[in-house]
């Protein structure tokens, strides 16, 4: 039987075995890293592609940049290069209905991943990205598989209406 760990955002996670790793995504962007000949991986959840960071400032999983390194990190610390390694990307759409701008954050996410592993050389293998509403992911470390399934964008201004009546 798998063990299941749930990552939040900002979150990351990187092993292998028996084990099933998931998370929720709206606009923000999750990259899975797996390696089909020694069978583990991990994935990040970030919700920004960057921040202005100090050097003395530890690695925070919310930004792209950083979430990035980490899991180049990890990959190293298993004696693994990333560009042997498979990518998939998820994530990046409008999760929230009538907020246009919130939709650009997806869009710099994507970008980011995607200008990323291309410039590591990395394969993305598969990818479902943008769209709207958010999308639920499972990712099995033993198989490499994941599998999403979509959900509806939230409305604020239906939310709000039910509350004001």
């Amino acid at each position: 039987m798998s063990q299941k760990v749930f990552i939040r955002p900002g979150g990351w996670f990187f092993g292998t075995g028996q084990m099933q790793v998931e998370t929720v995504l709206g606009s923000c962007v999750t990259i899975t890293l797996w390696h089909p000949e020694e069978r583990l991986g991990g994935l990040c959840h970030f919700m920004l592609p960057t921040r202005l960071r100090d050097a003395e400032q530890s690695l925070d999983g919310r930004y792209g940049e950083e979430a990035v390194l980490w899991l180049k990190q990890q990959a190293r610390a298993y004696g693994l290069d990333i560009r042997d390694c498979q990518a998939k990307l998820f994530g990046g759409a409008q999760a929230l209905v009538g907020t246009n701008g919130h939709h650009g954050v997806g869009l710099r996410n994507i970008r980011f991943a995607e200008d990323y592993l291309r410039a590591e050389g990395v394969a993305v293998v598969s990818c479902d990205l943008g769209g709207q509403g958010h999308r639920y992911l499972r990712f099995d470390l033993a198989t490499g598989d994941v599998w999403v399934r979509h959900g509806a964008p939230l409305s604020l201004v239906a939310r709000w209406r039910e509350k004001a009546v």
